[in-house]
């Protein structure tokens, strides 16, 4: 006695929709690593400099801006370090510039630039908050975003002294 029709029809739906979903698998596990979009993000390092994805929101006046997860291309981000209240009223007090399409995007682990800056001298016309220090917000725009290209950080430096030589 051989095998039903419609049991036969079931067991051949089953097997094409699982080689269906096999198929599909390769796909969208390539998506999930570097899905299109405003997907990198930016994070604070304070000394001792490292290449940890971890952002600490209390540095001192020299401190890196680290980029991950960003696309591979001729990128280049640019950013704007604004002293907010109550440190100040939105005035931007430094701007930058730092490659960040070394290597197609890798997550949230994946550093793709970092940028060292020191805000002593902007900061010298400003009076810090007692207990934390400068509140600063450092707006970025990177290119290759689909949609809106902008991704914003707010951080407070401690206060700190003019060094001079």
């Amino acid at each position: 006695m051989g095998i039903p029709p419609v049991r036969r029809r079931l067991a051949a739906s089953l097997f094409a929709i699982t080689s269906l979903a096999a198929l599909a698998l390769p796909a969208t596990s390539a998506l999930a690593v570097d899905p299109a979009g405003n997907n990198g993000t930016i994070k604070v390092d304070g000394i001792a400099f490292d290449d940890h994805p971890n952002n600490e929101p209390h540095v001192g006046c020299v401190f890196q801006l680290d980029f991950y997860g960003y696309d591979q291309g001729d990128y280049y981000a640019a950013m704007r370090f604004i002293v907010i209240p109550p440190t100040g009223d939105n005035v931007t007090i430094r701007k930058g510039r730092t490659f960040i399409g070394e290597d197609p995007a890798g997550g949230g682990t994946d550093l793709d630039g970092s940028k060292t800056f020191d805000l002593s001298s902007a900061l010298q016309a400003f009076m810090a908050h007692p207990q934390q220090g400068y509140h600063i917000k450092v707006v970025v725009n990177a290119p290759g975003s689909i949609g809106d290209d902008r991704k914003s950080k707010v951080f407070w430096v401690e206060s700190c002294e003019v060094v001079t030589s």
